[in-house]
């Protein structure tokens, strides 16, 4: 999670190159946008965030004169695919360079809690600046009635509004219109003329419900900023997940994958406890290069138990139980050669009974069947399967704690990335009793390495199709015209996380890896060697979390950037990135792909330009991050810190 946070900074970084510097004058944002606001994104000191982060060294590898040819064509292509919606406003980021006067800030609001409503706003202080807004709303005005739009003025109170509507793509196509309003030195721009009233009277003082009201935001800010004393962040942020995502979807035509709703599975099963996530995000600090802090606020919804219980939730989503623990650090066969480490505290054998409400509506029960149990009882008693009573001979077994590890082989392919699962039983022996019986059956290789039976699985069955619930960020389309009414659902390939396996029962540990030999390599290594935690980039970064506060806590993550990154880079190089299998490079073909399901994408970057890994790995240093448990959520605290040991 901490290496895409990381990924991300890097991505943002090109887009942060092309902000210029202001200093502050209009109300906070937070008090002008609506309370039903569901995404938020804020600069506070656009002048304050590129001297810091130019500070950084993820900075200096974005300008290393050795990385242009790839950040030039990096940037070109982030801005075709995320800023289209911007030039049919005909205004890009580029226009707005030179005119800040305070803070920026993007946001998506769902008009009214409509769910079927979606608006997106843009909020930038001119302060110092009129004579050039004049002119670029010109621009902008010119550019439209090129597109044939149809341009009118609206009075809002005492100000103008100017409004632009878009001719229809489709017949029963809605109307879109998109609004642009200066007022008190701040520039409004939005597709929803009913928000821009709203934030229009803010500005003049009337007392409406704003975002800086909604009790999750207040929350989740009020706590980065209680741990992050006189720091002053460089980047404020803040999701309401459910919301967000219907607004998302209703800015796509309403369309969905197909399968089972997750926006309306995970509310019933009660997620829609998770209220909102916010944080603070700064930069060049002294002593991290990007630190960050979060909170998830999901407040009880019930009284909470006596502690061996989670009953704070109600449904599945009791299954959120992650006690803190003092301790949690590598186990002893955790190598200290690895890309990233990521391990949790989880009370499983809870959650597995939790689980039975949100996998019968998943799996399309109704509300008086239990179709798990089926399952459980088939696994147990069908002749012609393994006969394991899945809650007693495995689920009985598990202790509370699961562990991630990734590493590359080399050379680079598309399938270097390896994963190897962890998850610590109380009875091993039993466990290993169970994995023989549930496999012996299947079409399994058996293999054997130093007396543990490793079992490797080719898995080619169907999963079952769910939809992705989006998180992500939606594209400012203020005329609603990337998708058609007629397609509501959208197909995609299912993909597993481990389409292949090998899995055995070793160190006290159920064992599920993605590679054999992954797997061997760990069994081979005399147990209590050449160690994680001896490491000196472990042992500082462990360091860095202690002075943010770390202590008891329910998730710990570390990773070495270079690492984590070098598959997806080395495959750029050998134009073969459109065919990767990392978790990092699906998330950027995702991002670079068509829009065109289904087609793989041709590599758009001339990586034969590119410098060599070791040019880059010099920039990339070590990050970690951890999570503590609260009663009214988690907080979520980490940091990347650069290549020397400061």
């Amino acid at each position: 999670m901490a290496k895409y946070c990381t990924f991300s900074m890097c991505v943002c970084a090109i887009w942060m190159s092309s902000i210029a510097s202001i200093a502050g004058g209009t109300p906070p944002s937070e008090t002008l946008l609506p309370s039903t606001t569901k995404g938020y994104f804020s600069v506070p000191d656009v002048a304050q965030l590129r001297e810091s982060w130019n500070a950084t060294q993820i900075s200096c590898l974005v300008n290393d004169p050795l990385m242009k040819p790839f950040v030039e064509d990096l940037r070109g292509q982030l801005r075709a695919k995320l800023s289209a919606a911007h030039l049919r406003l005909g205004i890009t980021l580029e226009d707005l360079e030179g005119l800040y006067g305070g803070e920026l800030c993007m946001a998506m609001v769902q008009p009214d809690n409509d769910m079927d409503l979606h608006a997106t706003v843009l909020l930038v202080d001119v302060t110092g600046h009129m004579p050039q807004i004049e002119k670029l709303l010109e621009k902008v005005s010119q550019n439209l009635r090129e597109q044939d739009a149809a341009e009118r003025t609206e009075k809002i109170g005492q100000v103008a509004a100017t409004v632009f509507t878009m001719p229809k793509r489709w017949e029963d196509s809605p109307t879109v219109e998109a609004c642009y309003v200066v007022h008190k030195e701040t520039l409004i721009v939005s597709d929803h003329l009913a928000t821009c009233r709203q934030i229009v009277a803010s500005l003049n003082g009337e007392k409406t419900d704003s975002l800086a009201d909604v009790e999750a935001f207040e929350a989740t800010i009020s706590r980065c900023a209680q741990d992050s004393g006189d720091m002053t962040p460089h980047i404020r942020w803040f999701v309401d997940p459910f919301g967000y995502a219907h607004a998302v979807r209703a800015a796509a035509a309403g369309r969905r994958k197909r399968g089972a709703d997750l926006l309306k599975v995970l509310p019933n099963q009660g997620f829609d406890a998770v209220k909102g996530v916010g944080g603070y995000v700064f930069f060049a600090t002294g002593d991290q290069e990007v630190l960050h802090r979060a909170m998830v606020y999901a407040p009880p919804v019930q009284e909470t138990g006596d502690g061996s219980r989670n009953t704070r939730y109600v449904k599945a989503a009791r299954m959120l139980d992650f006690p803190n623990r003092e301790a949690l650090t590598p186990q002893d066969f955790v190598s200290r050669d690895l890309g990233s480490y990521f391990t949790f505290s989880w009370n499983m054998i809870d959650a597995f009974e939790y689980s039975k409400t949100l996998v019968n509506e998943l799996l399309g029960g109704g509300k008086e069947d239990d179709l798990m149990e089926e399952i459980i009882v088939g696994l147990a008693k069908d002749k012609d399967g393994p006969q394991v009573d899945l809650r007693k001979e495995l689920i009985a077994h598990l202790a509370e704690r699961v562990s991630v590890i990734t590493d590359c082989r080399r050379p680079i392919t598309p399938e270097s990335e390896r994963l190897m699962f962890a998850v610590a039983l109380t009875d091993p022996n039993a466990v290993r009793v169970t994995i023989e019986k549930a496999f012996k059956t299947e079409e399994a290789v058996k293999r054997e390495f130093e007396g543990h039976v490793i079992w490797e699985v080719v898995q080619d069955d169907e999963p079952v199709e769910v939809e992705e619930l989006q998180i992500d960020s939606g594209v400012f389309d203020p005329f609603g015209q990337s998708g058609t009414p007629e397609v509501v659902e959208e197909e995609e390939e299912e993909t597993r996380i481990l389409p292949n396996s090998a899995i055995t029962v070793a160190h006290n540990h159920l064992i599920v890896a993605s590679h054999v030999d992954f797997v061997v390599e760990m069994l081979e290594r005399p147990l209590g060697t050449d160690l994680l935690t001896s490491a000196a980039d472990y042992q500082q970064v462990q360091d860095a979390l202690d002075k943010i506060g770390a202590g008891e806590s329910s998730f710990r993550f570390f990773a070495r950037t270079d690492e984590t990154y070098r598959p997806t880079y080395e495959l750029i190089r050998q134009g073969k990135m459109p065919e990767s299998k990392t978790l990092l490079g699906k998330v950027l073909n995702k991002l670079l792909g068509p829009d065109e399901e289904g087609i793989l994408r041709e590599q758009q970057i001339d990586g034969s330009k590119m410098p060599d890994f070791d040019a880059v790995r010099r920039y990339l240093g070590p990050s970690g991050m951890y999570v503590q448990s609260l009663e009214n959520g988690w907080y979520v605290a980490g940091c990347l810190l650069s290549k020397q040991v400061r």
